[in-house]
C-alpha cells in the first residue's frame, strides 16, 4: 500500500478545481474578497509537468520497498512537512 501526495501538476484538476468556486462563492455572502481568493489561483501559472509525477508513481508503484507516503516533488514534501509541524506545535 502506497499514498502519493502530488504538488500541483498540469493534468487540468487544480484547474477545474478553481474554476468550481466561482459557481457557490457569492461576494455579498462570504468576508473574503474575490481578488483575494482569485490570488490563490497564480499556483497554476506554476504546475509541473505531469509526465514527472507518473514516472514518480510508477517508481514508488513498482518498488519492493517505499515509505508509506510519498510527496512530490521534493518542494511539496517540504511545505507539508513544514505546515503538519506548525499544526502540530499551534496552541490555541
Amino acid at each position: 500500500m502506497a499514498t502519493i501526495n502530488p504538488g500541483p501538476f498540469e493534468t487540468g484538476f487544480n484547474d477545474r478545481m478553481f474554476e468550481e468556486k466561482w459557481k457557490w462563492s457569492h461576494q455579498n455572502e462570504y468576508f473574503t474578497s474575490r481578488d483575494s481568493i482569485a490570488e490563490t489561483e497564480k499556483v497554476l501559472e506554476e504546475q509541473y509537468d505531469p509526465e514527472d509525477m507518473i514516472a514518480k508513481m510508477v517508481e514508488v508503484i513498482e518498488a519492493d520497498s517505499h515509505h508509506f507516503r510519498t510527496a512530490f516533488p521534493q518542494e511539496t514534501e517540504n511545505n507539508m512537512k513544514s505546515f503538519e509541524q506548525e499544526t502540530w506545535e499551534e496552541k490555541v
